[in-house]
């Protein structure tokens, strides 16, 4: 079987993955690729797999659908109540704003016995158990929705978010394999961090080990948007080096070829569980297994074959590796890298060393285009520079690291001096990112797709061996058309989605457009953090808006707000009628945001009460604050609230507005009627008598953080609301509410 049909075999799989089927359609699936040895033709024999493949994955990741809807800790999940849990940890802590959650894999929920994926929220990532301990505590149970933050926990098999209401207790430690890379991998850290400083000593953890949870936000943002976060992604050139020990170990141990290979399959199998299982290294292990299994047999193995094997494998156990990005990724700038990347060596000048690594940063660059257009809207200009300097830089810092982390386990001192020699590799990685984030991006719009298919098309009709190229360029386009990243989810009515951006607002409204045409939205506040709402849009595929509103000029609300002015298309940016320096204490983000919609070519729109606008086929209409001045200074009064008023129901959002503003709306409380609230100031008790009546939403949101310092929500506003759904992005995460009438 050539390369090219299995690429062939493996697209379709991996298409029939990203759109889950009833689970039953597997069972003729299979026995059709059976009876495909009796049928005569190769042709005919090629194309009935393909259609059972696109069938088999339909049907395999519909099943782990329909497995992770069902349980007791879904039932517990919709029921509400609590539930005593034991469960043993299967992830690492992933920091958040606001805290931590990891993946466990609960084995007993009030003494049920089940095996069944669930995220938990974690107050500190430091303090959380380690990968591997089996923990006890009693927990509430939150659904998965099927967008945002949730998607990417339902990817990873996780049937339901669990809010520990007592710590979690370890009732018992890890196994001793995973004690021992719990062990490397604390050594390594520590070694690293003996003499650099910061972003540097984790960098050079990632580098090894793939930990990168010490890098801080902004360089992760720069590496990021320069396209270098595949440096730190263990991957194929790391288990080449592990291969390479092995070998030399199982040589220097005198042992035979059989016993060497033996020793690099523990050895693979091992860094696997060293660096957690990432998309990308288990994508390169599989590759380094199926080659010493064709060494075993006395043959060869041709790389590009074994990608394509590799992923029919993954996705045939995990069918939802085929909407993690990071896998993604991997398989995409592998293929550059074997495809392109060779002759694209082959026709530089200059030493053979260099041709071969220009040709592969440019052949994975090559790889990885068509799904940064299809989910960025563009290319960045950055990210191949960017490469071309940060690559043999990381080699360097890699090969150093790997040093240090073998002396680390002896003497932390060693370990740390060796690491130290990394330093120059890694400022210019870190350096890179930085010069090259801001580059912009080239946007072909809807030119990729028909140069796509004549390209494929000219290949075709070359010689025989362009077949490869051709294939791979035309499962690239099919499996990119059917992604579920190329558009964000539908909209089939007025949607409100109030982003968990901790103690914070953020909030998504999006409306329904005439027929073709692109839904509208406007997203009101970005939150606290710096790049968390930009991150929970791109998740979304949702690369323009088409108004940003700064409700008030505070950082709760505005701190978020100039990121995505940056890294997301804006048609205007309404702000209130007051300049921010003319109001008390204004956040310096909110002056940041107008000044950076400036320099963006960003209409600034200043909005007082009285003003309407249309947002698709919704109207908006500026209920405060008034533009005399009348407020006075304070900015939560002066916070923008509008209602949103659309064919399917209304919303009311409000700010941060207290007593003193809601007083001047309740003089018109025709107005203020609406069926989803978005509850003033974090749920604080500052508002009006009569103002949450005078409203009567049947659903009320409410963006507060865990564990504020405020209080929020307060008791009394939550007895206000008594007799509404009322939502909260601290223990429901990210909310969408499809806005209607009562029924």
């Amino acid at each position: 079987m050539s390369s090219a049909t299995v690429w062939l075999l493996a697209g379709c799989l991996w298409l029939g993955a990203l759109r889950p089927g009833p689970w039953w359609v597997t069972v003729p699936a299979v026995a059709a690729v059976l009876m495909t040895a009796v049928v005569p033709r190769p042709s005919a024999r090629l194309l009935v797999t393909a259609v059972a493949l696109l069938a088999i994955g339909s049907g395999i990741a519909g099943g782990r659908l329909l497995l992770l809807s069902r349980g007791p800790l879904v039932a517990l999940a919709a029921e509400g109540g609590r539930a005593r849990i034991v469960a043993t940890v299967v992830t690492e802590p992933r920091p958040t704003q606001h805290g931590a959650w990891l993946l466990v894999r609960v084995q007993r929920v009030d003494g049920l016995t089940l095996r069944q994926r669930a995220a938990v929220r974690h107050d500190v990532a430091e303090t959380a158990p380690a990968l591997g301990s089996v923990v006890e505590f009693t927990a509430t149970a939150r659904p998965l929705q099927t967008d945002g933050f949730d998607a990417h926990l339902r990817s990873l098999h996780a049937a339901t978010f669990l809010h520990p209401a007592t710590p979690l207790d370890v009732i018992r430690p890890p196994p001793a394999l995973l004690r021992s890379t719990n062990v490397v991998r604390a050594r390594t850290s520590a070694a690293a961090s003996r003499f650099l400083d910061g972003d540097t000593a984790s960098l050079l953890t990632g580098l090894v080990v793939g930990d990168t949870t010490g890098l801080s936000e902004p360089a992760q943002d720069a590496m990021l948007a320069a396209g270098l976060t595949h440096l730190v992604a263990v991957s194929g050139s790391n288990v080449a080096l592990v291969l390479a020990g092995a070998t030399i170990a199982g040589a220097a141990a005198r042992l035979g070829a059989r016993g060497r290979r033996r020793v690099a399959v523990l050895a693979v199998l091992w860094f696997v569980v060293l660096v957690r299982g990432e998309p990308s290294v288990l994508r390169a292990a599989v590759m380094a297994l199926l080659v010493l299994g064709a060494a075993a047999t006395g043959r060869g193995a041709d790389t590009r074959h074994t990608l394509g094997i590799a992923v029919i494998v993954l996705l045939m156990i995990d069918p939802f590796l085929a909407a993690q990005l990071g896998f993604v990724l991997s398989v995409l700038a592998t293929g550059g890298v074997l495809v392109a990347g060779p002759s694209i060596a082959r026709r530089l000048p200059g030493p053979r060393s260099v041709g071969v690594l220009v040709g592969a940063t440019v052949g994975a660059q090559v790889g990885v285009a068509p799904l940064l257009v299809l989910r960025e809207g563009g290319l960045p200009l950055g990210a191949l520079p960017a490469n071309l300097v940060a690559v043999p830089a990381a080699a360097v810092a890699s090969s150093i690291g790997i040093v240090a982390a073998l002396l680390a386990q002896v003497s932390a001192a060693a370990g740390g001096a060796v690491g130290a020699m990394a330093a120059p590799a890694l400022a210019v990685i870190l350096w890179s990112g930085r010069v090259f984030a801001d580059t912009g991006a080239l946007r072909p719009e809807h030119l990729f797709t028909p140069a796509a298919a004549l390209f494929a098309v000219a290949l075709l009709l070359r010689r025989r061996s362009r077949t490869v190229p051709a294939v791979a360029v035309a499962v690239v386009a099919l499996v990119a058309v059917a992604a579920p990243w190329r558009a964000p989810p539908s909209v089939e009515a007025l949607t409100l989605t109030a982003l968990d951006v901790g103690q914070g607002d953020a909030l998504l409204v999006e409306v329904p457009s005439p027929a073709g045409q692109t839904p509208a939205r406007m997203l009101v506040d970005a939150g606290p953090d710096e790049t968390g709402a930009v991150k929970v849009l791109r998740a979304r595929g949702i690369r323009h808006l088409d108004v940003v509103v700064a409700s008030h000029p505070h950082a709760d609300h505005t701190d978020g707000l100039p990121a995505v002015l940056t890294r997301v298309t804006v048609g205007a940016l309404l702000v209130g009628p007051r300049p921010p320096a003319d109001l008390d204490e204004p956040a310096a983000s909110a002056v940041a945001t107008e000044v950076v919609a400036a320099q963006r070519g960003v209409p600034v729109i200043r909005a007082a009460a009285g003003q309407r606008f249309e947002l698709g086929t919704a109207t908006v209409e500026i209920l405060g604050p008034p533009g005399d001045g009348s407020l006075g200074l304070e900015p939560n009064d002066n916070s923008l609230v509008f209602r949103v008023t659309a064919q399917d129901g209304s919303l009311l959002l409000t700010g941060d507005v207290e007593e003193a503003g809601q007083r001047r709306l309740l003089a018109r409380p025709d107005l203020l009627r609406a069926d989803v609230l978005k509850v003033p100031h974090h749920g604080g008790n500052t508002n009006t008598p009569g103002f949450i009546d005078a409203v009567g939403a049947h659903t009320a949101v409410i963006g507060v953080g865990t564990g504020n310092d405020y209080g929020h929500p307060h008791p009394a506003v939550l007895d206000d609301l008594v007799g509404a759904r009322v939502l909260r992005t601290d223990i429901d995460g990210s909310v969408r509410v499809a806005v209607g009438p009562r029924r």
